[in-house]
């Protein structure tokens, strides 16, 4: 089995983490971050900042081409539903890969994981399919 932490980080600031994600953060083996391109770049510096400043100094970081969302499609929901399920099927093989039985992996999000990221939803429908990620916390930042 395997735990994934969903880990809040408010704004990004270093100074307004919350101490559990604190904890959360040091307690992680494997980050798991999504690429979406050069515009975007300064998303994932920010939470290196907090990987290098909170994590341990053996944790891995494994970066994943967030896939492109058809935002041209008539149907919004039927697009975001197959954008969430290509991202569910890219993960899961990711962590399947690069997290071990009994590891602790983690995605950091902005803001509430709970109100403002997909992540929760995509780590939930992993979850669904029956792979041996099956431990899901979420923290606040």
């Amino acid at each position: 089995m395997r735990t994934i932490l969903i880990i809040g980080i408010g704004a990004g600031d270093p100074g307004q983490l919350t101490l559990a994600a604190a904890e959360a953060l040091g307690r992680t083996d494997v980050f798991f971050v999504l690429d979406k391109g050069a515009e975007k770049q300064d998303l994932i510096a920010l939470r290196q900042e907090l990987m290098g400043r909170f994590a341990r100094d053996d944790h891995r970081v494994v970066e994943v081409r967030d896939p492109d969302r058809d935002r041209t499609a008539e149907g919004y929901v039927r697009a975001v539903d197959d954008w969430r399920r290509d991202r569910a099927d890219l993960l899961e093989a990711a962590m399947a890969e690069h997290l071990a039985d009994g590891g602790t992996g983690a995605f950091l999000v902005w803001g509430d994981p709970a109100l403002y990221d997909s992540t929760l939803a995509v780590v939930e429908e992993i979850e669904a399919r029956g792979s041996s990620t099956s431990t899901t916390s979420s923290c606040r930042g």
